[in-house]
């Protein structure tokens, strides 16, 4: 794995098949041992621990965590909510700081398009989404629409992602 371009604000790092293929066993289960990715990938435990170590150093792996189905714990009412806001640097820290404390909102991200601010927010229903999490919005925006997730249509497909990737290079 060597350093490729580079920008200002993160490295890209040119990965090697044995890294993609560790990377792309962890998407499917990240409770896949050393033992199994060396026997998948044809190599040896140690540098599978290696290589792993080498992918978490770098900030490629960031973590190795658990896909929860939220609505079987009881939050039904998830959606997508962008902003936009004509307030003052003081108000814009305010919905900064609603943003990171409210734990409803799983997601926040400034962006460039329709919306300055873009969150993912689920809750236990549409009312506690409606009266915990919107109506504060609210006050601390100039716009805030709302789109009830009703049926995901695609989910994530990261291995996907990285089979278009070993393609790419490929090319």
């Amino acid at each position: 794995m060597r350093a490729g371009n580079i920008s200002k604000r993160s490295r890209v790092y040119d990965l090697d098949d044995l890294d993609l293929s560790i990377l792309e066993k962890l998407l499917g289960d990240a409770r896949v041992s050393f033992r199994e990715l060396a026997a998948s990938t044809k190599s040896d435990q140690r540098t599978i621990a290696s290589h792993f170590e080498r992918l978490m150093k770098v900030g490629i792996i960031k973590r190795v965590t658990v896909d929860v189905d939220w609505s079987k714990v009881g939050f039904t009412a998830s959606a997508f909510m962008g902003s936009t806001t004509a307030l003052g640097a003081e108000d814009v820290e305010k919905l900064f700081e609603f943003m990171r404390r409210e734990p409803r909102i799983l997601e926040a991200y400034a962006t460039l398009g329709t919306h300055e601010y873009f969150m993912k927010v689920l809750d236990l229903d549409i009312a506690t989404l409606r009266s915990g999490v919107s109506a504060p919005l609210e006050s601390l925006t100039a716009d805030l629409s709302t789109s009830v997730i009703v049926n995901p249509i695609k989910e994530p497909d990261v291995t996907g992602l990285l089979r278009y990737l070993k393609k790419a290079r490929r090319s």
